[in-house]
């Protein structure tokens, strides 16, 4: 009997925790996202967690790891958010909203676009920014115009709130509250996705600007070795990229170009990575110079 439970616990699996995550800590890098979409990362604490616990974090493949945010500085230009709304939002051809333009108006945003409500219905907000506190992005109006002269004050005093004339999908990252717009950060862009609290937003210098979490992490992964104004560092877990997997990851990716910030692409990473070079370091971990993909695209044309 005694060997018998020796017999199955020797074959009973190992249990163990989840995989360790990839550290991540970035400076002064513009992503592409697709579309048009680009967003500008001041500053970013985290690390790659894992989609599926079977899987690594893997630069092919954007869906197969999840940005965690212990702290991070996002900014956006207007245009990229009126790329962002029209062609990932808004995409679909049942969408309440087409022809969406976003511009900055002194500490305001002013949308313009069109409403489908049977007819077209042409309307511009004028709004002011927050943050919720469960971490939404708040968009308050101001004033709002539908068909180019019917007022909010007009709308308010037939009860016709901006939830009345909005119908979102219940799985869109836009609710609509009252006459607010409430957009989910998590679920707002394209992957690789993102996680973690906005806790911040707000317009500077023309550009609507997002703080997840504390200005400075309570814990973070150390800067990598050198004085690199622009790069994004990997350290620990596991990473995978094209037919290269690193064990107790220690990859830094600098910008070949410090005058102005690191471009980059996840989509196109290895076109980038082609064109630049790669240095070991005595500890093992590699140091890969790439040169801004705005850089690349112009060379292509």
């Amino acid at each position: 009997m005694r060997h018998a439970i020796l017999a199955i616990l020797l074959a009973a699996p190992t249990v163990t925790g989840d995989p360790a995550p990839v550290g991540a800590r970035m400076q002064n890098v513009n992503v592409h996202l697709g579309s048009g979409i680009e967003l500008r990362i001041a500053t970013l604490y985290g690390r790659l967690a894992r989609s599926n616990p079977g899987t690594p974090p893997t630069f092919d493949d954007v869906g197969s790891y999840v940005i965690e945010i212990d702290s991070a500085r996002f900014a956006m230009t207007p245009d990229s958010l009126t790329n962002l709304m029209n062609n990932y939002v808004f995409a679909d051809a049942k969408a309440p909203i087409t022809h969406l333009k976003v511009e900055v108006e002194g500490s305001e945003l002013k949308q313009s676009g069109t409403l489908r409500k049977g007819i077209d219905v042409p309307f511009s907000i004028r709004a002011q920014i927050s943050a919720t506190r469960d971490g939404r992005i708040r968009l308050h109006p101001t004033s709002m115009k539908a068909a180019g002269f019917v007022s909010k004050r007009v709308l308010d005093f037939f009860g016709l709130e901006l939830e009345k004339l909005i119908k979102v999908n219940a799985n869109s990252p836009v609710k609509v509250d009252g006459d607010d717009l409430l957009l989910d950060p998590e679920h707002l862009l394209p992957p690789p996705r993102i996680r973690g609290k906005l806790t911040r937003t707000w317009i500077a210098d023309g550009l609507i600007m997002e703080q997840f979490g504390p200005d400075k992490p309570a814990h973070a992964i150390a800067p990598p070795p050198g004085h690199f104004p622009n790069y994004m560092f990997y350290r620990g877990g596991t990473l995978r990229f094209g037919k290269l997997t690193m064990s107790d990851t220690d990859l830094l990716l600098v910008d070949e170009d410090p005058k102005d910030a690191f471009d980059f692409s996840p989509e196109h990473y290895n076109d980038q990575l082609t064109a630049g070079y790669s240095k070991n370091t005595r500890d093992h971990g590699l140091i890969t110079h790439m040169p801004d993909f705005d850089d690349l695209t112009r060379a292509q044309r």
